[in-house]
């Protein structure tokens, strides 16, 4: 038999990224791309995550009352963020 079971492919890129010093650079690729399933269809339809500096998110949103709309929601899209990713990563969003 083997010694090792498989692992899911996430937990060993996890691992590797961070052995290669690349672990943050993956995590905030990660949010970019898991966008829609972190908030949902309806918000990814009208906002889009862009890029993460520091500890910041930015979302392109298409119209100032989404914007208005997303800003009240906040901390509950920064709480579903890094409870996606597993590590609290992000601590602010800029909606533009």
């Amino acid at each position: 038999m083997y010694k090792n079971t498989p692992k899911p492919i996430d937990v060993v890129l996890d691992k590797l990224f961070t052995e290669l010093g690349l672990h943050e650079r993956y995590k905030r690729s990660k949010i970019i791309s898991s966008w829609e399933e972190i908030v949902g269809e309806q918000i990814a339809k009208v906002a889009t995550a862009e890029r993460v500096v520091g500890k910041k998110l930015f979302v392109h949103v298409s119209s100032s009352t989404w914007r208005h709309e997303l800003h009240l929601r906040k901390k509950e899209i920064v709480y579903k963020i890094n409870r996606h990713i597993g590590e609290k990563l992000i601590e602010d969003i800029k909606f533009q």
